[in-house]
């Protein structure tokens, strides 16, 4: 828990913007920004996420590679984690920014998900050259697109070999999080638990060892926050027997 903790705090002191090293031309510009004299000067919260929205001008044309760069961007993109579970906290974080429902109706989302989650990988093998804040805004980062991916509204709209492609990328960026366990915290395994276990429920050939196990799969999978980690060990070894990793 203490990792989780200084992913945390490093990102507050920080600030919550989410730069990648290749961030679109068409991302949004918030036009409020962190520390500055209008930010302070907002009587609430409310209304500076009120005028951190995206002009409806602006939203029509913005490409969905911008789009989903402007959603990592979004400033209060850290109250991911101040819900009772994750799967509250991103659903919050849908209402209260207009980019995060755009981007879930777009109809070429899933791609542009999976291009970027491709492209992270690169960035993720080279996280030892970063600084503290650096690594902390990039494990974020990868929380919240995991999270993404492993959203029912994704994983409905997968192709065939998009699925393929999408447990196999995981699987590869499972071996970094290991490789570099001392950066990443427990929190990053919770997406890729979800994913595991959406996939594990609805696989006639899984089974449950008994009802208790199946009971707390279904919880976690309501409100994802932790599962016991051999549950999640047995899970993730039938999912890597699908695609026949090791």
């Amino acid at each position: 828990m203490k990792k989780i903790y200084n992913v945390i705090v490093i990102l507050l002191m920080s600030g919550l913007y989410i730069h990648g090293q290749s961030i679109e031309s068409d991302r949004y510009d918030f036009p409020v920004k962190q520390g500055s004299r209008e930010w302070a000067g907002f009587e609430s919260i409310e209304k500076r996420i009120t005028a951190l929205q995206i002009p409806e001008t602006v939203i029509r044309n913005i490409s969905t590679e911008g789009l989903l760069e402007t959603c990592l961007a979004f400033p209060y993109l850290i109250n991911v984690f101040f819900s009772d579970n994750y799967q509250m906290g991103f659903e919050s974080l849908v209402k209260e920014f207009n980019g995060f429902s755009e981007l879930l109706n777009r109809p070429d989302m899933t791609k542009v998900l999976l291009k970027k989650y491709e492209s992270l990988s690169t960035e993720l093998t080279g996280i030892r050259l970063l600084n503290d804040v650096e690594q902390g805004r990039l494990t974020f980062r990868h929380f919240v697109l995991e999270l993404m991916l492993a959203q029912d509204v994704t994983l409905k709209n997968l192709r065939p070999e998009q699925e393929k492609q999408l447990f196999l990328l995981s699987m590869e960026h499972g071996k970094i999080k290991d490789r570099y366990s001392d950066i990443f915290s427990n929190l990053n395994s919770v997406p890729t638990n979800l994913l595991y276990a959406k996939k594990a429920i609805g696989d006639p050939d899984f089974k449950f060892e008994n009802a208790e196990q199946k009971k707390a799969v279904l919880e976690f999978v309501q409100a994802p926050l932790a599962i016991d980690q051999r549950i999640a060990d047995n899970i993730e070894y039938h999912v890597k027997s699908i695609y026949k990793q090791k």
